[in-house]
């Protein structure tokens, strides 16, 4: 059954559910044993003959064990992000918040880090109408009263300046200092931050490789489900 959100929680397709629940267990107990995470996903997919939607959700849901002690320790709270400076994804968290206000499915990942499963192959496609996700994310920066706040987005993707143009209106508009430019190098950037005193800086991500390199992060799109009452897919 396609899901809606309703209540508290968020409904899915619980078929969809039920039939990666055996191959995410099976993964997670080759990956103890030491076996490389991509090696060991296409293993078992093709075992239960998995497609490739499938195949994508099981590569975003699934942490090697080494990483996840590492990458929990760096997510802070609501509380603890407040009157500090913000470093932020901008798509990364743009296109997970959209995914959110249009009821696609978001997941509770081993890392303890929300995620959707939307296909990143065509981002140009889908940043026509961020103007509702980006007015979360601004309500969100207001409550916490950010110090400063520097959206980064991706060069490479069409629009991007003009995205950046009206961050920076809507950021002007609530009094939120800061700024909003576009990158080449967007990934290079949030972790070359890091060379600020580490308590002085939060990067709001969900990047698997951007995190192992931060020292604090923020789950934006895990707060704003939090607050409305609605809960990641999880495969335990």
């Amino acid at each position: 059954m396609k899901g809606t959100c309703e209540g508290p929680f968020y409904l899915y397709d619980s078929d969809m559910r039920e039939k990666l629940l055996k191959p995410v267990r099976d993964i997670r107990r080759i990956l103890l044993l030491g076996y490389p995470k991509f090696v060991t996903i296409r293993f078992v997919a093709d075992h239960f003959q998995l497609n490739v939607e499938e195949r994508h959700i099981l590569t975003r849901i699934i942490v090697p064990p080494d990483r996840i002690a590492s990458r929990i320790s760096k997510k802070i709270t609501y509380i603890d992000t407040r009157y500090k400076d913000i470093l932020l994804d901008g798509y990364n968290v743009l296109l997970s918040v959209d995914s959110l206000l249009r009821k696609k499915p978001i997941w509770l990942c081993d890392d303890g880090y929300v995620r959707d499963t939307r296909c990143y192959f065509s981002k140009a496609k889908q940043i026509e109408n961020l103007e509702e996700s980006l007015g979360l994310v601004i309500e969100f920066l207001c409550e916490v009263h950010s110090k400063s706040v520097i959206f980064l987005l991706d060069a490479q993707i069409s629009r991007s300046g003009e995205l950046a143009g009206f961050i920076r209106y809507k950021m002007e508009e609530h009094g939120i200092p800061g700024e909003a430019r576009i990158s080449k190098t967007t990934d290079f950037e949030l972790k070359s931050y890091e060379g600020r005193p580490k308590n002085d800086l939060v990067v709001a991500t969900s990047d698997g490789i951007v995190i192992d390199s931060v020292s604090q992060v923020i789950d934006i799109p895990a707060f704003l489900m939090e607050k409305m009452g609605i809960e990641p897919i999880r495969l335990y």
